[in-house]
């Protein structure tokens, strides 16, 4: 370990292979804030990437040894290559430097240095971390303590998904959103460990469920001696099947040690108050919606509180939480016409989307859009998706966004859409979606869903609603 400290302490040069994913590209932002030259590979320019180039970093596209810059392969000794699981391999790049001797890390090894090195704040789950991670980020920023945090979404109001504030020193605090995928959360070392849900998920990974609740035991298992986990009741009902969990204290929405009391809706924000056995914070407003937002925040605000930040502070730091892109997403927002961008993949997320639409807007009829994300998961959760899917009035079910996977024979979105219970179902391709919307008339609420492969189509989709 002493070794891989010294070559992240002295490296001058960082390369990211797949530097375009959300996460590389927060830990490819923070080595350029200190200091550190950042090149990287990805196989398309996006968005992201530009924001990347604009920031400084030099990134090619094209999978050829020839391209690999040249700081890289004359300074082996002073550069450091990181790497996501998705990529392949066999892929070039990866084959030539693992070939030639190159020290690679995943993305979670050195992020695991990083967080030995800090205090850190690590929420998991498979549903809510990155609200829940934004959040803290939020809280921690506005108070003026000295963080960094690294997010798996573009925090609203900071338009990044890398959160700093201050210099990274002695003091500083990292916030991190601690993914399952891969066991990525396994490489941590947190000093203050939250979970918020663990519903079967991954299962490429884990294989089945009882496998994924053992990964999430073991990540609590990795908190300090003298730190603390935060857990999510039904969370805990579960893992303690398993395991004895030290240093652990509940939460949920009622009947926990840490609860919420007085839950109301006021223009659209959820207010509560916050009650522990030694703190009562009254009048919490939420600007993002959801029960399940309102547990997340429980979670934070306990952390918060474990770290020294006053009840009022915290309190005046929520209410000015503006959210994560692509959560809850506002793209028109009228009285008579609603268009929503959100990411939820899984149907757990599905159903709390959809029933917190319901809850927000009354009486109106909900439209959905919705692209799956991964065959494996499609295969694994059909069922269950078209369970959530059936909470709205309409479905426009798109194909699978395949992400990382290759196909998989009898597996398309057709698996959902015969399960579904809804009479107003219709599978549809990118190229007739906003056609097919036209033939059935103007939505009142209409979301568009999915971890990826629709966000091309929200200002096709946007430009039909303000013109029809």
């Amino acid at each position: 370990m002493a070794v891989e400290h010294n070559r992240l302490r002295n490296c001058l040069y960082a390369y990211f292979i797949g530097i375009g994913g959300i996460g590389m590209s927060a830990l490819a932002r923070w080595f350029s804030r200190q200091g550190i030259r950042v090149f990287g590979y990805d196989r398309a320019t996006t968005e992201l990437t530009e924001l990347l180039i604009q920031e400084g970093m030099v990134i090619h596209f094209e999978d050829q040894v020839a391209a690999i810059p040249h700081e890289i392969l004359q300074n082996k000794d002073k550069s450091l290559v990181v790497y996501t699981p998705a990529i392949p391999s066999h892929q070039a790049i990866l084959s030539y430097l693992n070939a030639n001797n190159y020290a690679l890390y995943k993305r979670a090894a050195v992020l695991g240095m990083i967080t030995q090195r800090y205090f850190t704040v690590a929420i998991a789950g498979t549903h809510g971390k990155t609200t829940a991670s934004s959040l803290m980020a939020h809280v921690l920023y506005r108070v003026g303590k000295n963080m960094t945090a690294f997010l798996g979404g573009m925090a609203k109001g900071y338009e990044s998904n890398l959160v700093i504030w201050g210099k990274a020193d002695k003091d500083m605090i990292v916030v991190i959103e601690a993914d399952e995928f891969d066991r990525f959360f396994l490489q941590l070392h947190p000093d203050v460990a939250i979970v918020t849900t663990v519903d079967p998920d991954h299962l490429d990974t884990y294989g089945d469920a009882q496998e994924l609740e053992l990964g999430f035991c073991d990540f609590i298992h990795r908190v300090s001696k003298q730190g603390q986990a935060i857990v999510h009741q039904e969370v805990a009902k579960k893992l303690l099947t398993i395991r004895y969990i030290p240093r652990m204290v509940q939460y949920a929405l009622a009947g926990a040690a840490i609860r919420a009391e007085n839950i109301h809706i006021n223009k659209g924000h959820f207010c509560f108050d916050y009650v522990s056995e030694d703190v009562v914070i009254q009048d919490i407003h939420l600007p993002v919606p959801g029960y399940h937002n309102v547990e997340n925040a429980l979670a934070v605000i306990t952390a918060c509180l474990l770290i020294g930040i006053s009840p009022e502070a915290i309190r005046q730091g929520i209410a000015t939480f503006q959210g994560v892109k692509r959560r809850f997403d506002y793209i028109i927002q009228q009285e008579d016409l609603i268009f929503l961008d959100d990411y939820s993949h899984h149907p757990v997320e599905l159903a709390a989307l959809l029933r917190t639409v319901r809850t927000v807007y009354p009486g109106k009829k909900i439209t959905a859009i919705f692209r799956p994300h991964l065959y494996s998961r499609t295969r694994d959760f059909a069922p269950g998706f078209s369970q959530s899917l059936s909470l709205a009035d309409r479905v426009f079910l798109l194909d699978i966004y395949p992400a990382r996977e290759e196909p998989i024979e009898g597996v398309t979105s057709a698996l959902i859409f015969d399960q579904m219970k809804l009479e107003q179902k219709y599978l549809c391709t990118e190229d007739d979606l906003v056609a097919l919307l036209a033939e059935h008339g103007k939505p009142e609420v209409l979301i568009n869903i999915g971890a990826g492969g629709t966000s091309h189509l929200i200002q096709p989709i946007k430009n039909f609603l303000l013109h029809s």
